[in-house]
């Protein structure tokens, strides 16, 4: 292989599952030039990347016709490369459209959405002994499309994100202007979620988590997120009562929080992408889940932690409950601070500066 194009996914969470597809491709093809087509929105989170040669940035938002041009535009840039082959990472038809007009010649993905006739290795999805869909961990889902496209080495799952010394630098230096110590200990919680509001735990309970993190601990605690959970934050902060930190609108960006959550000492977050970034930078995570299956996201790394309530109506995979949101409201401020002391037994005492 001379020349690959990946069509990355366009979560934040999704992108940090697919590097391990990254290095099994650069490690296997070391001499191939790999472009990455990913949304404009996330395509920071793999800024810095080892394993890409280019990226094309690819915008997914506005009006019909825009976004129109937007899709023959990146179609265009990818037909100028004359890649060899194209992995396609999302399971839309648009995706393995874009690259089946871009004229790549070997185009490998899964067979959904009526978009077989469009691929050249196409593989169907896992299923249990019942011919049901069977959910995995998506690192291990875009690893069999690697597999599939010639692919060695394609055993190891652990996501990965670069950045560099100077990164580190300008976070830390962020952090300052906010008043925080960044080389003293400092917890982070991310309370939004881009998914839906099904998965947000109660304002309430992230206030009183708050208050037994700082307590305990004297630590300092941060909020992080985009700047759209200002208002969010704000209501939690306000119901905490101790000294916190509003990180969404400090100028942090996706390859700067990477930095920041790497000095962490404990992250809790919804389901979402801040929550890949822990698990990826192997900083102790706790993540609450309801709305959703934990086995897509599930990475099974012992610092990864899923704490859940199970219930007779999920998962049930709805950006808005149609209940009483039972799932994420009887997940106890208290049952998520044990679970904090917990991990944080052995990493407390210990300085987090691993790069």
């Amino acid at each position: 292989m001379r020349k690959i194009v990946i069509r990355m996914p366009n979560w934040v969470g999704d992108v940090v599952m697919a590097t391990p597809a990254l290095r099994a491709l650069r490690g296997s093809f070391p001499g191939a030039r790999i472009t990455a087509v990913i949304n404009s929105g996330v395509h920071k989170v793999i800024r810095g990347s080892a394993e890409i040669d280019r990226t094309i940035q690819y915008k997914r938002d506005g009006s019909a016709p825009k976004v129109m041009r937007e899709f023959l535009a990146c179609t265009s840039a990818i037909r100028k490369e004359k890649n060899d082959l194209a992995l396609i990472l999302p399971n839309s038809f648009s995706s393995a459209l874009m690259m089946r007009i871009a004229g790549v010649p070997e185009r490998v993905g899964y067979r959904r959405d009526m978009r077989r006739f469009l691929l050249i290795s196409s593989l169907q999805r896992p299923k249990d002994e019942n011919g049901r869909f069977l959910p995995q961990y998506m690192a291990k889902y875009y690893l069999r499309l690697c597999r599939a496209a010639g692919a060695e080495n394609t055993g190891d799952i652990r996501p990965h994100l670069d950045f560099a010394e100077s990164d580190m630098q300008s976070a830390m230096a962020l952090l300052r202007k906010t008043g925080m110590k960044p080389e003293k200990p400092y917890f982070l919680l991310h309370p939004d979620a881009g998914y839906g509001p099904s998965k947000l735990w109660p304002a309430g309970h992230f206030s009183a988590l708050t208050r037994m993190l700082h307590d305990y601990y004297d630590a300092q605690v941060a909020f992080i997120g985009s700047k759209s959970a200002g208002a969010l934050v704000a209501d939690i902060r306000e119901n905490a009562t101790n000294p916190t930190f509003d990180l969404t609108a400090c100028g942090i960006d996706l390859h700067l929080l990477k930095c920041v959550v790497k000095r962490c000492r404990l992250l809790v977050s919804t389901d979402s992408g801040p929550r890949h970034y822990g698990i990826a930078l192997g900083v102790p995570t706790v993540c609450l889940i309801g709305p959703t299956s934990p086995a897509y996201t599930d990475s099974g790394l012992p610092h990864d932690n899923i704490i859940r309530t199970q219930t007779d109506c999920g998962p049930c995979q709805k950006k808005n409950c149609r209940t009483d949101h039972r799932c994420m409201v009887d997940i106890s401020p208290e049952r998520v601070f044990l679970r904090c002391k917990e991990l944080l037994i052995p990493h407390i005492s210990q300085t987090n500066d691993r790069h």
